[in-house]
């Protein structure tokens, strides 16, 4: 199994990987990490099965509280991002290559107000708009 090659979780690049690698290197089992965190073990074992695009930081903050790590040792790129504030990044991107938000909502193929609500942090946005805005940044984004 991958996990069990891989002695660097730095080179893993899925929360999900993340979360089995640090649970494998403290013999914990996910019912007991689901219960440190605060939902049931099915929860949990979606978390470890890549079946979500965000994840709870709060629930991430508590594992990787029990695992003696930083938050961010526990995200990808894209939960990276969110956790660093959307809003301001977008913001920046935007500006940086001197668009309105109107232009650059048609850039992305995204409706202004979604847009808006994005650089006002009131939605997260998509995985996949995420990866276009990534291909759109000249400077890396703050992940």
């Amino acid at each position: 199994m991958y996990l069990y090659e891989n002695p660097n979780p730095e080179k893993l690049t899925t929360v999900s990987d993340k979360l089995k690698w640090y649970r494998y290197q403290n013999g914990l089992l996910q019912s007991q990490v689901a219960k440190a965190i605060g939902v049931n073990r099915t929860t949990y074992s979606h978390y470890e099965e890549n079946a979500l695009e965000s994840y709870p930081l709060d629930k991430l903050s508590k594992a990787a509280e029990l695992f003696g790590i930083d938050v961010t040792a526990l995200l990808d790129e894209y939960n990276l991002f969110l956790y660093h504030g959307q809003g301001a990044q977008i913001k920046r991107l935007r500006k940086s290559m001197k668009l309105t938000q109107s232009k650059f909502a048609k850039c992305l193929n995204t409706p202004l107000g979604t847009l808006k609500k994005w650089e006002q942090n009131r939605v997260s946005i998509q995985k996949k708009t995420f990866k276009k805005l990534s291909e759109l940044s000249i400077a890396p984004l703050d992940v």
